[in-house]
């Protein structure tokens, strides 16, 4: 599962530079569990680097919202709506209208 999920965060942030793809992937692996709809509050080793990407690098959750990348999650087996949630789980609630008009989320 995790090289599935690898594949499929390689290929939605295709879009952003290769060095911040590897590192926005290898962050965002702790909460791998929890882009599959798992239930309870995320554990501090997931919501800390996704805080952390939010701050640092929100292009890469634009990317994974984005149409390809959400087919793309959703071939990985990813349930999009539950990934989507995933900041305000770990409060840091995330406005993704910025994505759409290009800015930061």
């Amino acid at each position: 599962m995790k090289m599935k999920f690898m594949i499929m965060m390689i290929s939605l942030l295709s879009g952003v530079a290769l060095g911040q793809n590897t590192n926005c992937i290898n962050r965002l692996l702790p909460c791998m569990n929890f882009f599959n709809g798992s239930r309870g509050n995320p554990p501090e080793s997931c919501c800390n680097p996704l805080k952390d990407v939010i701050e640092n690098m929100p292009e890469c959750l634009c990317q994974m919202i984005s149409v390809k990348g959400s087919n793309a999650a959703e071939q990985a087996g990813i349930n999009v709506n539950e990934a989507q949630m995933l900041p305000a789980r770990c409060g840091q609630p995330v406005n993704y209208l910025g994505c759409l008009k290009g800015m930061s989320p």
